[in-house]
């Protein structure tokens, strides 16, 4: 087969389609470091490597993409992750590496399928206040209760939308309340999403409550069947009490969440350019995190200012 040119031609693309995964690694022209990016440019041109001998079938559906072609699978009993576009995944209108202003249903809605690993979500639910009238909206939390808030109904559709676009065996990382967890609010998506884990946060500050006081909240590690554990997770070492103070609170987004744990639970399930997605932002402490590990990251928080929107 003739050596990779640097800008191929779609004839060229089409040729090398026909060739199954095993013959594209056996070229001595292109060998097994380049074959990612030829996958890469024939999904730009809507065509990806066949099975063996199977016919070429055109541009790809999202449930047969090419990131899902290549979705993860167990081998030597370890699941390997997808491979990450390194541009804006297709189709959607957000961009990659960047603090951006965006609505979470529409960012999950316009990813493919099976298109990562992992997924933090922390929603802006506020069903506490109406069940209980109670809440910490002094001076000092002004900013806090002037966000916009996500009813019941639209935090389950984000998790389902995050179901789709996780890879079989992925994470999503999901924050919640003390009365979220108590009301089990994550057994409505208990479907498509489980719960396999429970980390609390001790956030060394001391909050609000009519019994006990506050001093921290709660992570969800809710998986996408199949479960599988060792498989999956290569930290062992993470508590299920993780103390992590913010410094200088007041100066950063009123929900800011610890880093340290973040990029610990990123550094666990995915490999150095996976993509990580954030579809509730807030202070885009995921996107520094996953830049700093080497990660691609897409994400967006409908209280971010656009005239802030900077790229990491």
């Amino acid at each position: 087969m003739p050596a990779w040119p640097r800008c191929p031609s779609l004839d060229a693309a089409r040729a090398v389609s026909q060739l199954s995964r095993h013959e594209l690694l056996a070229s001595p022209n292109i060998g097994r470091a380049a074959s990612a990016a030829v996958v890469v440019w024939l999904a730009r041109h809507g065509l990806e490597l066949q099975a063996k001998g199977a016919p070429s079938q055109g541009r790809p559906s999202h449930s047969t993409s090419p990131l899902a072609a290549d979705r993860s699978h167990e081998r030597n009993g370890w699941i390997r992750p997808p491979r990450v576009l390194t541009q804006a995944p297709l189709g959607s209108p957000f961009n990659l590496n960047v603090a951006q202003r965006g609505d979470a249903l529409e960012l999950l809605r316009s990813l493919l399928t099976t298109i990562t690993p992992l997924v933090f979500f922390d929603p802006q639910f506020r069903e506490v206040l109406d069940k209980l009238a109670y809440g910490n909206e002094g001076a000092r939390q002004v900013e806090r209760c002037n966000l916009p808030q996500m009813s019941a109904d639209y935090i389950d559709a984000c998790c389902r939308e995050i179901a789709r676009v996780l890879v079989p065996s992925g994470y999503c990382m999901r924050w919640t309340d003390t009365f979220g967890l108590g009301e089990a609010h994550h057994l409505r998506i208990a479907d498509v999403l489980k719960c396999v884990d429970l980390i609390a946060w001790d956030n060394q500050r001391q909050g609000q409550g009519h019994r006990t006081r506050r001093r921290g909240t709660y992570l969800l590690v809710l998986q996408k069947p199949p479960l599988h554990a060792k498989a999956t997770w290569g930290d062992h070492r993470i508590p299920d009490r993780w103390v992590e103070r913010i410094p200088h609170p007041k100066s950063q987004h009123p929900h800011t969440k610890p880093i340290g744990l973040i990029s610990r639970l990123i550094g666990a399930v995915t490999k150095p350019g996976d993509l990580v997605v954030d579809p509730a932002a807030g202070g885009f402490v995921v996107l520094r995190a996953a830049m700093a590990l080497g990660h691609k990251f897409i994400g967006c928080d409908i209280a971010h200012h656009k005239e802030d929107q900077t790229a990491a």
